[in-house]
């Protein structure tokens, strides 16, 4: 039956965002609220900078799992829930919920971090990107390029991963509302069988 395709859509949406839930990114960052960049000086010395919050380890994990909602290989990626969504027989409003939720996502994704870099202002989506396909899951030549000019600044290094770690834990609480819709959707199909 169609439907059943789609649900299983729903379901393996739903267990990947809760993987991503009880990683210990996502209770180092989201729930001890341990994100954050400290900057001290002293007169004649160097700047000091350094990021508090998940370890390298903590982050890898948890990008391993958050590839499968934004690359479009995946069924479980926003793209293809929308095509997931605009065939289930739910009524319009729960559709337009989903699309208004990917919709805010999209913008937050697009608008300027608090970083401007060379006198750019750099998107979060641009960020998350560099992060992801620059360092740490594909090589893109120019990401890359982009991510080993980031890493290699000390001063950098630590309010761009600070802002990635942001990013992420952002587009967490979209995944976690959708994953609370997807399972008022399964319940109300399930209960028309």
């Amino acid at each position: 039956m169609y439907e059943d395709k789609n649900i299983k859509v729903l379901k393996f949406f739903n267990e990947k965002a809760e993987k991503l839930k009880n990683l210990s990114f996502t209770k180092i960052t989201l729930f001890k609220q341990q994100s954050s960049v400290s900057i001290s000086a002293k007169v004649g010395k160097p700047v000091n900078v350094r990021r508090k919050g998940p370890d390298e380890e903590a982050i890898d994990a948890f990008v391993l799992t958050f590839r499968f909602f934004i690359q479009d290989n995946e069924k479980s990626s926003f793209r293809n829930l929308k095509k997931t969504y605009e065939g289930l027989p739910i009524p319009q409003q729960k559709k337009d919920l989903f699309n208004l939720v990917r919709k805010w996502l999209n913008e937050f994704l697009d608008s300027n971090s608090i970083l401007v870099i060379n006198g750019k202002p750099l998107s979060n989506r641009h960020i998350l990107e560099v992060f992801i396909y620059g360092g740490l899951s594909h090589a893109n030549e120019e990401k890359k390029k982009e991510y080993d000019m980031w890493m290699s600044n000390p001063i950098l290094k630590p309010l761009v991963e600070n802002e990635f770690v942001y990013i992420l834990g952002a587009v967490l609480q979209y995944i976690l509302y959708i994953k609370s819709l997807n399972e008022e959707v399964i319940k109300e199909i399930e209960k028309s069988y």
